[in-house]
């Protein structure tokens, strides 16, 4: 087997963390599943915390020694080197993910169909469903304890997933607000921005921004999404290191909270409407699942792909 050589390498972990990026950006564009998730299910959750948590650092640097700035400016360009890349596939997987499966109220995506929109939370499903053991199996030594967190962390959001959605539209203030908080949830698995921002009323009007370039409401946007991932990067990063099994049971209990509310059989795919969930189902059986042993089989194949030697950067 031919040597890889270390250009390549860095090509072969370049193009890895656009399609982890991308895999990301299409997540969080759906109410219900993480972008994170996808992160800790392709194996790079833990790189890209620490990542962010040293472009901080560096940040932080600029007012202190030229000792501590130059560690400090090292440790950004490594990390740089894997926040460029990811961050150019959230951007791409976002924007793919918003017309394919949400598109505009003139011609809704697959999401907002009745005719397909089961068939795409069926997939979803099985995706995240097939997810959960991700986290769990990173517990070095499972205790009581654990189960609790995975049982108060799941009963949590799946209560809060299975709200009433805020049907006012909210002023245009909250909007930087609604920024911050999704930032934090985008950076937790098992918590998705969308639906965060779907619970706070912003979630169409975010994604209409998008959709008609609004720069105005973007940009306030935006810079709700950085002061969030600023203020909660150090501390999410903190608590892998000090409380890592902790963190991996609340995670896993996040990811099987999400369930309810992607459930494939609603009343109505209306998002701005609330997606209420059908405890009866209701056809196409058939199709439901098949995408749903897609989505399994999706989750199974990227864990696969992520043992290989030649997908590690």
């Amino acid at each position: 087997m031919p040597m890889v050589t270390p250009d390549e390498a860095n090509d072969i972990a370049t193009g890895r963390f656009f399609a982890t990026g991308l895999a990301m950006g299409a997540a969080d564009a759906i109410p219900g599943i993480s972008a994170s998730t996808m992160a800790l299910i392709l194996g790079i959750y833990q790189r890209l915390i620490s990542a962010l948590d040293n472009l901080l650092r560096w940040c932080r640097s600029l007012l202190k020694s030229k000792e501590d700035r130059t560690e400090a400016t090292v440790q950004a360009r490594r990390a740089l080197s894997t926040l460029i890349p990811v961050g150019l596939g959230v951007l791409s997987g976002i924007i793919i993910a918003s017309f394919v499966l949400v598109g505009p109220d003139d011609a809704p995506g697959l999401m907002r169909r009745s005719d397909t929109g089961a068939l795409a939370y069926a997939y979803i499903f099985g995706l995240v469903l097939a997810s959960v053991p991700t986290p769990w199996l990173q517990i070095e030594a499972i205790q009581f304890s654990h189960w609790l967190l995975l049982g108060a962390s799941a009963l949590m959001l799946a209560s809060i997933s299975l709200l009433g959605i805020n049907e006012e539209p909210p002023p245009m203030w909250t909007i930087p607000f609604a920024g911050a908080i999704a930032a934090t949830a985008m950076l937790i698995p098992g918590i998705s921005g969308s639906l965060v921002l779907l619970i706070l009323g912003h979630y169409t009007i975010v994604y209409s921004a998008l959709q008609d370039f609004e720069i105005v409401i973007l940009g306030s946007f935006s810079i709700g999404l950085l002061a969030g991932a600023l203020l909660s990067v150090p501390t999410i990063n903190r608590t892998l290191e000090r409380h890592h099994d902790a963190m991996m049971a609340v995670l896993t209990g996040l990811i099987l909270g999400s369930l309810p509310y992607i459930w494939p059989w609603k009343e109505q795919y209306d998002i701005e409407a609330g997606l209420v969930v059908n405890i009866g189902p209701s056809g196409p059986y058939i199709g439901v699942a098949i995408c749903f042993l897609l989505g399994v089989m999706t989750i199974i194949g990227a864990n696969f792909l992520e043992s290989r030697r030649w997908l590690r950067g």
